[in-house]
């Protein structure tokens, strides 16, 4: 059997996961220089969405809540946000890109820019277009399907495993 697969046999998921894939090891290669090595597309969000409320995130990012409330502490202890309280509602917290974040957030939506102007330099504007309206598309097609909620540790989705199966015995 052989050990190469028809990419165009692959489904439109693995497809999806393999230019994700690609995509940020070729961001994380030019971002190297910073002193973060990952959430950069949370720090690319609050670029235009300065100070917006985490569940703002969470929902265009589609990130779990209590992921979220991990990567905010992680980027709080680093240096590039800050959350704050809402003061009409304290269980909302706006976050906030500190002087530290908003300069290396920079960096990040040029580096951004510059690899999507790179895959798209053979692409028609035209084309540019119908493939940004496509994805749109799939997106909200499968934001319509029933889902389950996907947790990204991996030892938290083992216990979740863990625990389906002994229920099963």
């Amino acid at each position: 059997m052989s050990t190469t697969t028809n990419y165009a046999k692959l489904s439109v998921g693995t497809k999806a996961l393999i230019l994700s894939k690609l995509y940020y090891s070729v961001l994380s290669k030019s971002l190297e220089s910073l002193d973060i090595e990952r959430y950069y597309s949370i720090l690319f969000f609050l670029n235009d969405n300065n100070g917006c409320n985490q569940q703002c995130i969470c929902n265009n990012l589609a990130i779990d809540k209590t992921a979220m409330v991990k990567v905010i502490d992680y980027l709080i202890k680093v240096g590039f946000v800050d959350r704050n309280v809402n003061p009409d509602d304290r269980r909302e917290h706006f976050i906030v890109l500190t002087k530290k974040g908003l300069k290396q957030t920079g960096e990040i939506v040029k580096a951004f820019e510059d690899i999507d102007r790179e895959i798209f330099s053979l692409i028609s504007k035209e084309e540019q277009v119908i493939f940004n309206k496509v994805m749109c598309q799939l997106s909200s097609k499968l934001k319509e399907l029933p889902a389950n909620d996907l947790f990204f540790n991996y030892k938290q989705t083992a216990k979740k495993r863990k625990k389906v199966t002994a229920s099963k015995v």
